[in-house]
């Protein structure tokens, strides 16, 4: 990794040249010799870029770190992370990192920063302090009034003190954002940013309410129906609502050639292919509850609207794309339709087995009254198959059960049942990869054979017959 050192030369272009005030020390190349006294390496750092001016904070910072150490010494290397948050450990930022893999060059004898909550967080000084101890580096902290000495009880209860303050702020601060956020989308319905849904485009809603905001000029959003995809959506809802399955849909949507999400949106999505609809795009939009009109913020996965991660608003917050009943509707069609005979269906080896083809984890399949599993090889039902694919791959649970028993229980002698054969694969991580004619015991995430397991175990029946 590169490290960037430079004697005593302000970073930031022009910044040390205005700097200096009335009486002030001279600016941060100095008068002082680096051969004379201590040399420094400063450490500081901004958690944002957008909302902070980078030559700014960097400049208080080090105006700090120069009046500690005035007449100590003189600084010969720069080091300032832009864009960190505080709790992110020193190894895992770009220009911090840098500087630990300079303790062992000894280009500095110490390291001084401007303030503590802007170098640490938590214990974060605590798990550094035996490395720097081991290079022999003092840090210079301007709330120690100098080079921290953690044999001093006084220090180690002072570092203690910061540490927790640090902490403290963070979460006091993480906890009044998210709270006037939550109040914002449920009372207000104000759009609290982040990417316009598919069907909808943002428009101007006004001046911002705050007046500090409003002066410099910032304004309310607001989502709009967008004209081209709109219909688009409107549409998926009343192919859902006439019984028509996800998969029909998301088929249905790529043989008209009508553009996904990712492709209309291209500059946000460039991770994603932008070709085709899939399962989850579909589901997404119709699980989606902004398209009633209402403002929804903080949506997690596995959360529900009775729990705090899941703010709607309380009236309409922007023109609505579906009624609440049709939404309501939608989301009981894609409810799980119980079995005939009211029984749950149980895949004892659910998620165990892996096709021996492409490596894919088999799907848990009904078949003839029985428990089984298939793989497709990456095909579903959106799009067609292409004629060279491999064929699907169906096993029976039942028949894979009874050779596991027959030829793994006895090597083991710890399970008497298929139960209990299941549960202690589980419990030595060891998954079952399968072709058409046999099948091998591995270590989870593994390819050899598992020790201590039968290495082939062959099928000695059709495949899902």
């Amino acid at each position: 990794m590169a490290i960037r050192e430079q004697s005593s030369h302000d970073p930031f272009g022009e910044w040390a040249k205005h700097k200096g005030r009335a009486g002030g020390r001279k600016a941060a190349s100095g008068t002082q010799p680096v051969g004379k006294g201590l040399r420094f390496a400063f450490y500081g750092r901004t958690s944002t870029t957008g909302h902070q001016d980078r030559r700014t904070s960097y400049g208080w910072r080090r105006e700090a770190a120069d009046s500690l150490i005035t007449g100590e010494g003189v600084i010969v290397a720069d080091y300032f992370d832009a864009g960190c948050s505080r709790e992110v450990p020193w190894s895992r930022r770009p220009q911090a990192a840098a500087l630990l893999e300079a303790l062992t060059a000894r280009t500095f004898d110490a390291i001084v920063v401007g303030e503590y909550e802007r170098a640490f967080s938590g214990n974060q000084f605590a798990a550094l302090a035996p490395l720097l101890d081991a290079h022999g580096i003092r840090l210079w902290l301007p709330e120690a009034f100098g080079p921290v000495d953690m044999n001093e009880p006084a220090h180690r209860a002072l570092m203690m003190m910061l540490g927790a303050q640090s902490r403290r702020e963070v979460l006091r601060a993480r906890h009044r954002v998210l709270a006037a956020m939550r109040i914002q989308a449920c009372e207000q319905g104000r759009y609290l940013g982040g990417r316009p849904p598919y069907g909808y485009r943002l428009v101007d809603a006004g001046p911002h309410p705050n007046q500090v905001h409003a002066q410099w000029g910032r304004r309310l959003r607001r989502l709009d129906p967008d004209p081209l995809t709109a219909p688009h959506v409107r549409w998926i809802f009343a192919r859902r609502l006439s019984g028509v399955s996800v998969a029909g849909i998301a088929r249905e949507l790529n043989e008209r050639g009508v553009p996904c999400p990712s492709r209309v949106d291209r500059k946000r999505n460039p991770h994603r292919s932008g070709q085709d609809w899939t399962l989850n795009t579909v589901a997404t939009i119709l699980e989606n509850p902004r398209y009633t009109g209402r403002q929804v913020w903080d949506r997690q996965a596995g959360f529900d609207d009775t729990t705090t991660g899941w703010a709607i608003s309380k009236k309409p917050a922007h023109p609505a794309l579906v009624s609440d009943a049709d939404f309501v509707a939608a989301q009981t069609i894609r409810a799980a339709r119980p079995t005939r005979d009211g029984s749950v269906r149980v895949y004892l080896l659910a998620g165990m087995l892996l096709c021996g083809l492409c490596r894919r984890r088999m799907d848990s399949h009904w078949v003839n009254g029985r428990s089984g599993y298939r793989c497709r090889h990456g095909y579903d039902s959106t799009k067609p198959r292409s004629r060279d694919a491999p064929k699907n791959l169906y096993l029976r649970e039942d028949h894979l059960l009874d050779e596991l028993m027959r030829q793994i229980s006895p090597r083991r002698g710890e399970a008497r049942s298929p139960y209990e054969l299941v549960a202690l694969l589980k419990r030595n991580g060891l998954a079952i990869v399968c072709d058409r004619s046999s099948c091998t015991v591995v270590g989870n995430n593994e390819e050899e054979p598992a020790p201590g397991t039968a290495s082939q175990i062959e099928l000695f029946a059709s495949p899902m017959g």
